[in-house]
């Protein structure tokens, strides 16, 4: 089955679930990535803090949730491109995704609600070197659509909470199925350690969805403001011969025969037998051990203040919940109002108005730039004011305009439908696309097609210049 055909333009929420498809397709490489460090931080610190301070487990692992995040990020931004990517390919390279902005979110930015679409730009696009640059990168992607990051946060935090109490529910009922005073209510130090492997098991499995869904909200935003139109087709896993090789190993049954015992008196054999380390029989109505030991006895805790602990939760529960709905209310009227214009379907349509011919958008200008760069070194900036200048040509040179939110594909498909000369056409499309390629890729573009495209710049404009 073909799980993305093509990542092209689609609407936040489509976006979002084409990170739950990534999610499925990659989630064994999350394993020895992410499963496990976390598994292994976990009750690392379970062994290492005293009984008394195994709270700090907890906040220490949710101060740490970032950076995991990062080992997920770091496996999905790869995979992402290198769909045959392995385990040494994606050990390439961990150390410096797992530092690159970390302290950042770590404290301050992890209560931004955007951080799982804003985390890949700042850990994958290395050119932003400031603070300025960063927040003006990100006013650019919002016009793209990671404001739905809003709503995933709010997801995975009451999925988060949805699944942890479905843990408290489920332990109390096994207690009270197998009659055994060990509820929640009556020992919160002997649950507590079962809740929080449950927690991180809820960790592993809401982060890394979470992950993959800011992800492609953020490929889908630079699709939308820069035209990142790029055919990525995901493959199923591949040499798995040697996966279930190790498991028939691992797992295939080694057959033994016990000693027959003809050297043991049979009156020590029914001593043994007749102890009661090997349990009995009890008439019971009930599910349980046989031979089980007394419950012990419940302190003497006092009905009115048992009483009060519960109204008090009940009222903090409701205010929690009230305030809750209330921001959620606030924030999908806010969210309508700046969107009822696409919700509504009123203005589905754009005019086409024509490029003015500023200093700025002057072919000449920026094809000297582009020589310029191109002498310098810099290929980067040299392919884009290039690409830039092919674009800018068109509707100055050859009157055919675009509209003002046309990408490059757009732009292409635009000079492929109008264009007379179906050679400079498809000149134009060669230049455009390796410049998407090289641009958002990383993907170099052959020997001589700089030299193509300043040719086919000066061309669009000698003729009618």
């Amino acid at each position: 089955m073909n799980i993305i055909a093509a990542l092209k333009r689609k609407d936040s929420r489509a976006a979002a679930d084409a990170g739950l498809l990534l999610w499925r397709e990659n989630f064994i490489n999350f394993i020895p990535f992410f499963a496990i460090p976390l598994w292994v931080c976990a009750f690392a610190l379970r062994r290492a803090l005293p009984e008394k301070f195994y709270y700090l487990a907890w906040l220490i692992i949710w101060l740490l949730k970032p950076m995991f995040d990062r080992l997920a990020l770091h496996v999905i931004s790869i995979r992402f491109f290198e769909k045959d990517a392995g385990l040494k390919r994606l050990r390439r390279g961990l150390f410096k995704t797992l530092l690159r902005g970390l302290p950042g979110d770590l404290l301050w930015r992890r209560f931004s609600p955007l951080r799982a679409a804003m985390m890949p730009m700042r850990v994958l696009e290395r050119n932003i070197k400031s603070g300025k640059a960063a927040s003006e990168r990100k006013k650019h992607l919002v016009n793209g659509g990671i404001g739905y990051c809003f709503l995933l946060t709010i997801w995975g935090i009451a999925a988060e909470a949805a699944l942890l109490l479905g843990g408290l529910i489920f332990y109390n009922f096994i207690c009270e199925l197998m009659n055994i005073s060990n509820s929640f209510l009556d020992s919160f130090a002997k649950a507590e350690i079962f809740l929080y492997t449950i927690w991180c098991a809820n960790l592993i499995l809401i982060e890394t969805i979470y992950v993959c869904m800011g992800f492609s909200l953020y490929i889908n935003s630079r699709i939308e403001v820069e035209g990142w139109d790029l055919e990525i087709i995901f493959r199923g896993f591949k040499k798995i011969a040697a996966v279930i090789v190790l498991a028939v190993c691992l797992f295939m049954p080694i057959t033994a025969h016990a000693d027959s015992g003809k050297d043991i008196p049979v009156d020590t054999l029914q001593t043994i037998l007749e102890s009661p380390d090997f349990g009995g029989w009890e008439d019971s109505w009930t599910i349980g051990l046989r031979n089980q030991p007394k419950p012990a006895e419940t302190p003497n805790i006092n009905p009115d203040l048992m009483k009060q602990l519960r109204n008090a939760f009940a009222n903090f529960l409701r205010t929690f919940l009230v305030i809750a709905a209330i921001g959620l209310a606030i924030f999908l009227l806010y969210y309508f109002l700046k969107n009822r214009q696409n919700i509504i379907g009123k203005k589905n349509a754009y005019s086409v108005t024509s490029l003015q011919k500023t200093p700025e958008e002057d072919p000449k200008l920026l094809l000297e730039k582009a020589l310029k760069f191109h002498e310098q070194g810099d290929i980067r900036l040299a392919w884009g004011y290039c690409a830039a200048a092919a674009i800018f040509s068109w509707p100055i040179y050859r009157g055919i305009n675009f509209p003002p939110n046309a990408t490059e594909s757009d732009c292409v498909n635009i000079v492929i439908s109008k264009s007379t000369d179906s050679l400079k056409a498809n000149a134009f499309s060669r230049v455009i696309k390796n410049w998407v390629y090289f641009a958002y890729a990383g993907q170099l573009p052959p020997e001589g097609s700089f030299e193509e495209a300043v040719s086919l710049c000066k061309s669009i404009g000698v003729n009618n210049g």
